[in-house]
This record gives structure tokens, sequence and C-alpha cells, in this order.
């Protein structure tokens, strides 16, 4: 399996995941469970490929509005959702934001920089 294919099952598997945790009211929920989720589907959506499925963005919009997070992770959130339905018309601010996100938390991109 090529490494564009193994990351769409990586993440596709991850979407659904954090789709279940985001959905049970019970689960503690942390802003790395965005970048775990967000930074790998944002780094395949923008080299072509179509991770951003429904699973994944409804996973990360159930985290987006959990209001669980702090400012910073939902800043971050909000863009890498944006990316993830749009990913050929990137902001430089939302750019700069998830490549920086990403870094911080130990999941550097490799087609966004």
């Amino acid at each position: 399996m090529n490494r564009l294919a193994t990351a769409a099952v990586t993440v596709a598997v991850g979407g659904v995941a954090l789709f279940g945790v985001a959905a049970c009211s019970q689960a503690n929920v942390t802003a790395e469970d965005a970048y775990k989720i967000g930074c790998p589907a944002v780094d395949s959506a923008v080299a072509g490929g179509s991770v951003a499925n429904q699973a994944t963005l409804a996973g990360l919009r159930a985290l987006r509005d959990s209001s669980t997070l702090d400012p910073e992770p939902q800043k971050w959130l909000d863009a890498t959702i944006a990316v993830l339905e749009n990913p050929e018309n990137v902001p430089p601010e939302a750019k700069k934001l998830i490549v920086d996100g990403c870094a911080d938390n130990g999941y550097p991109l490799r087609n966004l920089s």
C-alpha cells in the first residue's frame, strides 16, 4: 500500500473513532484528539487525497461544537475544518495556524507548508 493510501486508511479510521468519541457525552475529548486526526487529514487532503470524508469532518465538527477546547485549539480546529472542506483555497493566515499547530503538537505536515 502506498503512503497516501496508508494515510487515507489511517485518517478514515481515526475520523470514525473521533466521531464516536466526540459523540459520547461521557468522553474526555482533548485538543490532542483534534490534532491527532486533523493534521493527517489536512496533509492528505492538500496532497489531493479524498481523506476529508464525511466521518472525519463530522468528528471534527462535533469536537468543535463540544465547547471543550480552549480558544487556541478551537481556532485551529475551525481553520482545519475549512481546509478539509475546500483544500484548494487555503488563506495564508489559516495555513500558518494549521502548520504551526500541527508542528507544535508533534504532527509536522508534509504537503502544506
